[in-house]
């Protein structure tokens, strides 16, 4: 059977353009996944689990985010706060005439969806978040303090906040950098070094789940954007931390299933086994119903291990009423 074809084409939603994939029968009578993309990413990472929902029935709509793709990228660094991220995929969904779907997202994607969830749960039916637990705000330390506090001045989130650090991503080679970033399992955007990286003179092999052609169309589009749009997403950690002071302590409630390598550093950082495993993310996300940890799996999982993630996906959101009478959408 073929692959269900993915399309595309730009929908004006909160003041920007957002370049959108979709796959699947369109209206509102069946079921919509949400794709959310992380950095450096596109849409183009959701692009297996597209064809596999597709193929059954789902409406999969996958946007590049602000600041990616074929999206607008506003120069001003604070447009990009959760805030802006979280409005654009509620107009998204108004625009798409979609008033609740099922949401996936993956590393900034994943913190991206559960804010989502956070803020307006009553667009979201269920959620599948990969590689990246959610992270509570805590009123007593700024992100970037915590950051360099734990692992200094170069970590990568503290470099990103120099002005015009996107610069250096401008003399790589981007296929190398793709393959680097993509491949090696230790590093995923967790521990982007790019001194180290432009320093490596490693041959590089692709696995079986990367082509040449994959890693050609990253290149070609990060090659006309740019990283600054992602990088700002870094930029406003502390301001998001400012912002979001009133929804200290609140929870995520909406029914979840997260998932992770045991090779994602992500996985790794400090205290992030135990959240996860002894109770703070249960704790936090009330309504949480699975865990996975994949053997093996690095951080990019959802391409590394696609059918895999596509199996999980579907075994876990198939289980709810997918006939779901459609709500007015007048006052939408």
């Amino acid at each position: 059977m073929a692959a269900p074809e993915i399309s595309h084409r730009s929908v004006a939603a909160n003041g920007i353009s957002i370049h959108v994939a979709e796959a699947g029968p369109e209206g509102g009578s069946r079921p919509a996944v949400l794709f959310v993309h992380g950095f450096p990413e596109l849409w183009y990472s959701w692009r297996r689990q597209m064809e596999y929902l597709a193929a059954r029935g789902y409406r999969c709509v996958a946007p590049d985010l602000r600041g990616y793709g074929g999206t607008t990228a506003p120069p001003d660094p604070s447009s990009y706060t959760i805030f802006h991220i979280v409005g654009d995929l509620v107009a998204l969904l108004d625009a798409l005439r979609l008033p609740k779907v099922f949401v996936v997202g993956h590393d900034w994607g994943a913190i991206v969806a559960w804010n989502l969830c956070l803020l307006r749960p009553d667009r979201v039916r269920a959620l599948v978040n990969l590689s990246v637990a959610f992270m509570p705000r805590n009123p007593s330390i700024k992100p970037i303090d915590y950051f360099r506090r734990a692992y200094g001045d170069d970590y990568y989130v503290c470099r990103f906040q120099e002005p015009g650090f996107e610069a250096g991503f401008a003399s790589f080679d981007l296929k190398r950098f793709f393959k680097m970033a993509l491949i090696v399992q230790t590093t995923g955007s967790s521990a982007m070094s790019l001194e180290k990286m432009q320093a490596s003179n490693k041959e590089i092999a692709l696995p079986s789940w990367l082509s040449e052609e994959d890693i050609s169309y990253l290149a070609s589009v990060y090659a006309k954007t740019g990283f600054a749009g992602g990088v700002n997403y870094y930029r406003c950690l502390d301001l998001n931390w400012e912002l979001m002071a009133p929804w200290t302590g609140a929870k995520v409630q909406v029914p979840t299933k997260f998932i992770v390598g045991d090779g994602d550093l992500a996985y790794h950082h400090p205290g992030v086994k135990s959240y996860i495993h002894k109770g703070g993310l249960k704790r936090d996300v009330p309504l949480l119903e699975e865990v996975v940890v994949i053997k093996g799996a690095g951080h990019f999982i959802q391409q590394e291990r696609a059918q895999e993630i596509s199996n999980h996906i579907y075994d876990y959101i198939k289980k709810f009423n997918t006939d779901l009478l459609t709500p007015n959408l007048s006052k939408l």
